[in-house]
């Protein structure tokens, strides 16, 4: 009955059971696996039909575009070739009626081009026509005829109008498609090609091919025969340029109007290509900011191009100009991929595809449906989702038993063991089981000895405590005795020390810490420090002993501390007192009295300040003496300069007065040579020795020559008067080039076209001479090739500055610094410091020379700058 009344119900209650909760469990995980399953197959491959839909739609429209791309090549290349006609019969109108309607029909494609002609600028073929274009427009029979109403006067002027301003700003032979129009007079809907035309770089007109847009929009309808889907385009201002029909019931009329709205408006009609209508938003926004990044035309600059145009579409055209002057666009570009819920034509989800059409900029939009993508991979997910279902109802099955024979029998077997008391049987289970459930049953047996051999230990623990407490008591009495000894040897000591727990309050001190503190022992243990020391040393004590426990490391420092009345200075070392875990429990505080040393220390350093005074003094004096010393030298050296500067002055005068006869003698002593060799010609021309032509070269050259000469000793006086720097500057180079050609030099002068400055004509006569001179006879090598002289005049601000670079030997560091140096000190040792000495003291100037790099296509540098105030 006792048996009977503890074991357990044999069933419990099926819901709760393990073998129901595993099957719930497995049930859930296989519908969540089953719907992931189907849901992510179905994902994947709409994802990947998507892909390869888009990747086809990609080429498709590659091949659409570029088919278009061909047709529109062919009028680009006639409107080319009526520019070129128009650029070479300008002021030949007969020939340009000739040739003209003869292009036009050379192509035989009389639906898609209706008209073309050129379109000169006012007055620019005929000084007497303002109007004088020459167009050709096709009849309802197809046949060309002239059309001359645009160069009426009562019509409105055809150079205003946007097929032809926005040309102007087209490189040459560079084609600009207009946006979508109805034309005046011809009343067609067409599209421009516009060609500037350009004669000796100047801008003469444009050149034009008219397109049909039905035959555009006939190819645009049949670019997708046998396929599902439609195409369209958009002209360069996002305007219909053909759409299939989504009314079937729209007239002519209603079809023209369709067309040449904006798609914009078009959307407006048909929401659901919103979001094609947002990406071109954004990709005309793109183009317009990278065309405007490093724009060739300013905003101001094309203000007569944009004020015809309305305002929405300024921006677009000022990009459009600006990108055709950086670089043309070379292939189709794909500009976007839409998904649309719901075309209104096809009335089912979409894939819309944007390409970008080099030279047109027209937009074309390639459409294709996605509903045989979504049904076939419907139709994928239902056959897989039919499989897993099957498949886990199978496995749930074998899984169910398999749990039961694995899990559930043997704990219930474990569990009606212990319930009737029975390890016997569950050492059995752990011996036939080599498994989990086996381990489990060996940790129960397991358990059970060890609760037979805790109940056995605690006898045995008993004793061991009673042993234990012995030797406490043993301990208890060497620690008494240790503790005694310890205390003698702190009181003994003439040192301050005390110990401090964590908290901060002292647990140990010593007889003379009590003494100085005036107080007794009692009175300071588990006291803190601030209660029995001032206020000030407390804080430092606390503070270091807050380190020393944060770093686990002795301290020590010098403090300060009131005792027997007096401030006596100590010496205080702080360390850790650690535990078994290297823990800090206590600080110890070992204090030494190092008053009388501190006092000797003070003393001794009062007098080491004595005497670092009086050296501060002396070495002050010192500084002061060598101060004047620099400045007494100084003062010599710019005296011996300025001393240089007007001794050298003088001579340089007397130098410039006696150069005149030398200058002119090397000015005057080649021109008296070729003359006697032009007499000597002259009486072989008379005896018919010499040809007349060569003797008129010959005697024109004399003549220049002598031209130049005049001009440089007609201009000499000493009055300060305009100088044209330029003109004397060339003059001069022209009388000395028998010296360039005798050295084998070239020479080149680089200015502006006229540089006048008001000064003395003989001054700067000498200083050309002097530099010129100076390089031909010490610049280069005699063996040297390729000799050259180049020479900048400029005018900076209230300074002229002469500049003279030479390819010749250049300077060493040691030629290079005495000479700035000899030219630092006003020394006259040859022409370039006589330049210094002289443009210094006479024009307030200088003289600059360095010698640049080997790589360098020059070597040296000689600058002369002279103000002009």
């Amino acid at each position: 009955m006792h048996n009977r009344k503890n074991r357990l119900p044999k069933f419990t209650d099926w819901r709760k059971s393990l073998p129901m909760k595993f099957m719930l469990i497995q049930l859930a995980v296989a519908a969540i696996i089953i719907l992931a399953s189907v849901w992510f197959l179905k994902s994947i491959e709409i994802n990947r039909l998507i892909d390869n839909q888009q990747t086809l739609n990609i080429n498709v429209g590659k091949a659409i575009t570029a088919t278009l791309q061909q047709k529109t090549n062919r009028i680009e290349n006639l409107a080319v070739s009526i520019s070129a006609l128009g650029e070479l019969y300008q002021h030949s109108p007969t020939l340009l009626n000739e040739s003209i309607p003869a292009l036009l029909d050379l192509l035989g494609q009389e639906e898609v081009i209706l008209g073309g002609g050129v379109w000169p600028e006012p007055k620019a073929f005929n000084k007497e026509k303002r109007k004088d274009s020459h167009f050709w427009a096709r009849n309802k029979g197809g046949e060309l005829l002239k059309i001359d109403d645009y160069n009426q006067d009562d019509n409105p002027d055809y150079y205003k109008e946007n097929w032809y301003i926005p040309a102007k700003y087209y490189p040459a032979d560079t084609t600009y498609w207009s946006k979508s129009y109805i034309d005046p007079f011809t009343q067609d809907p067409m599209i421009t090609a516009s060609v500037p035309m350009w004669s000796h770089h100047e801008f003469i007109g444009v050149s034009t091919v008219d397109i049909a847009l039905s035959s555009l929009d006939d190819f645009f309808r049949t670019a997708l025969s046998g396929q599902r889907g439609y195409v369209f385009a958009l002209d360069q201002q996002n305007r219909l340029l053909s759409f299939p029909s989504i009314d079937a019931d729209v007239t002519a009329e209603g079809e023209l109007k369709r067309l040449f709205q904006p798609f914009a408006r078009f959307t407006e009609q048909h929401e659901s290509f919103k979001p094609l209508q947002i990406q071109l938003d954004k990709i005309d926004a793109k183009f317009i900011n990278q065309a405007n990044i490093d724009r060739a035309y300013t905003t101001e600059q094309l203000k007569n191009v944009t004020a015809n145009i309305p305002v929405h579409e300024r921006a677009k055209l000022t990009a459009l100009i600006n990108q055709n002057a950086k670089s043309k666009l070379q292939s189709v570009q794909l500009l976007a991929s839409v998904e649309l819920d719901n075309d209104p034509q096809l009335q089912e989800p979409v894939i819309v595809t944007v390409f970008l059409m080099p030279g047109t900029y027209w937009k074309i939009v390639l459409v294709t449906p996605l509903t045989a993508i979504e049904s076939s991979a419907k139709s994928i997910a239902s056959s897989v989702g039919l499989y897993l279902v099957g498949i886990q109802i199978i496995a749930l099955i074998l899984l169910f038993i398999l749990q039961n024979k694995l899990f559930i029998n043997p704990i219930s077997r474990m569990v009606n063991a212990l319930n009737n008391s029975n390890p016997a049987l569950i050492e059995l289970e752990s011996n036939n089981r080599k498994d989990e459930i086996g381990m489990l049953a060996k940790a129960f047996s397991s358990r059970t000895h060890q609760l037979e051999i805790a109940l056995a230990s605690l006898d045995a623990t008993n004793l061991a405590l009673e042993k234990q407490l012995e030797v406490q008591q043993l301990a208890q009495a060497e620690l008494k005795e240790s503790k005694e000894h310890l205390n003698l040897i702190l009181n003994s000591a003439h040192n301050l020390i005390f110990i401090k727990n964590i908290a901060g309050e002292l647990t140990l001190v010593n007889d003379l810490f009590c003494r100085t503190v005036a107080l007794n022992r009692d009175d300071i243990i588990g006291v803190r420090d601030h209660l029995i020391l001032p206020r000030d040393v407390a804080k430092i004590n606390s503070d270091n002993d807050k380190l020393v426990i944060t770093q686990k490391q002795e301290l020590s420092y010098e403090q300060t501390f009131p005792s027997e009345g007096a401030l006596h200075t100590y010496l205080v070392t702080k360390f850790p007192i650690l535990n078994h875990q290297h823990e800090v429990t206590s600080v110890g505080t070992i204090a030494f009295d190092i008053s009388e040393t501190k006092n000797l220390e003070l003393k001794n350093k009062a007098q080491f300040e004595i005497l670092r005074q009086e050296k501060s003094k002396n070495i002050r004096f010192i500084e002061k003496l060598e101060e004047t010393n620099k400045r007494l030298q100084h003062e010599t050296v710019q005296a011996r300069i300025q001393s240089n500067k007007e001794f050298n002055y003088e001579k340089v005068k007397l130098d410039n007065q006696a150069l005149y006869p030398t200058l002119v003698a090397n000015l005057v002593r080649p021109i008296f040579r070729q003359q006697d060799e032009l007499a000597a010609n002259a009486y072989r021309l008379s005896n018919g020795t010499l040809n007349a032509a060569d003797f008129g070269v010959e005697l024109t050259e004399q003549t220049e020559r002598l031209r130049h000469l005049e001009y440089l000793l007609s201009a000499q006086d000493y009055g300060a008067k305009p100088i044209d720097l330029v003109q004397l500057l060339e003059h001069t180079v022209a009388l000395l080039k028998p010296k360039f050609v005798d050295s084998s030099v070239n020479i080149e002068i680089q200015s502006d076209d006229r540089l006048i400055v008001d000064g003395i004509h003989w001054h700067f006569l000498i200083l050309f001479y002097r530099l010129i001179n100076n390089t031909l006879t010490d610049a280069f090598r005699p063996t040297q090739a390729n000799k050259s002289i180049k020479l900048i005049l400029a005018k900076q601000k209230n300074e002229l500055v002469i500049t003279l670079y030479d390819n010749g030997k250049g300077f060493t560091p040691n030629q290079l610094d005495p000479l700035q140096q000899q030219m630092a000190e006003n020394e006259i040792h040859g022409t370039i410091t006589t330049l210094s000495v002289w443009l210094q003291s006479e024009f307030g100037g200088k003289v600059q020379i360095r010698s640049l790099q080997a790589e360098a296509q020059y070597k040296t540098q000689i600058s002369c700058s002279l103000s002009l105030t």
